[in-house]
C-alpha cells in the first residue's frame, strides 16, 4: 500500500512576492508539477484541485488540495521554504494527513517558517 498524504494548502502571498517566486508557484500548478493533478483523488477521497490568482486584498491567493506520495514530500517542503518569506502572516497555511489517519497535522507559519503541529493521536 502506498504512503500517500492528503495535503491542503490555503494562504495569501504578499504583493511584494518576486516574479520568480510567482513563476515557481505557477510551474507547480501545471504539467507534472507538485500541485498539478486535478480530478478524483485515488486514496484520500474528494477531488484534487489547485488554484492561484489575485487575492481579495493585495497580493496572491493559493489554494490546493493534493494527494502526495511520501517521496514527493521533500519537494513540498522546498516549495514551502521558498514561499514562507512571502506568506501573509499570521496563522495556519494548511494541513497534512497520512491517508490512514483520521486527523491531520496543521501547517502553521511561526517565526518566519512553516512548522507541522501534530495533534494528539491517542
Amino acid at each position: 500500500m502506498a504512503d500517500l498524504y492528503a495535503v491542503d494548502l490555503a494562504f495569501d502571498l504578499l504583493d511584494t512576492t518576486p516574479d520568480a517566486v510567482l513563476a515557481e508557484v505557477r510551474r507547480h500548478l501545471t504539467g507534472d508539477g507538485l500541485l498539478s493533478p486535478r480530478g478524483p483523488a485515488w486514496r484520500i477521497g474528494g477531488m484534487l484541485v489547485g488554484e492561484f490568482g489575485p487575492a481579495e486584498r493585495d497580493g496572491w491567493a493559493l489554494t490546493a488540495r493534493q494527494e502526495i506520495h511520501e517521496d514527493r514530500l521533500p519537494a513540498l517542503e522546498d516549495l514551502l521554504l521558498l514561499l514562507t518569506p512571502h506568506i501573509r502572516p499570521p496563522g495556519p497555511v494548511g494541513r497534512i494527513r497520512h491517508h490512514t489517519h483520521e486527523s491531520p497535522d496543521l501547517l502553521v507559519l511561526r517565526e518566519g517558517r512553516v512548522v507541522q503541529l501534530a495533534l494528539d493521536r491517542r
